[in-house]
């Protein structure tokens, strides 16, 4: 197993077990990030599984959010990471509030 293989098994495993600290959501989106970044390195099966992967994601970001703000403040991590705004898993916060919209 290649690293982009360990880091994409290592995500579809975590999202589906978001009742972790705010420390492994943080690594959480780490790794979702550096998987953005070797996306085109990915095969169809890969991306097929990242796709599905972020949709257990958005499944749980309430929770997700609510173990961050435990321990760290996401707009002063994004800052500090300088993240871009197309890394939309970042934005927990925001995807919370959306998902309260939409019920």
């Amino acid at each position: 197993m290649n690293d982009k293989e360990h880091l994409l098994a290592i995500f579809c495993q975590s999202v589906r077990h978001p009742q972790v600290s705010g420390f492994e959501v943080l690594e959480l989106l780490d790794t979702r990030s550096t998987l953005a970044r070797r996306e085109e390195e990915l095969s169809e099966e890969q991306r097929k599984a990242l796709e599905a992967a972020d949709e257990v994601f958005l499944k749980h970001a309430s929770q997700l959010y609510e173990s961050v703000a435990h321990v760290a403040n996401l707009e002063e991590m994004r800052k500090r990471a300088a993240v871009p705004p197309s890394h939309w898993w970042w934005y927990l916060e925001k995807l919370r509030l959306a998902e309260r919209v939409a019920l």
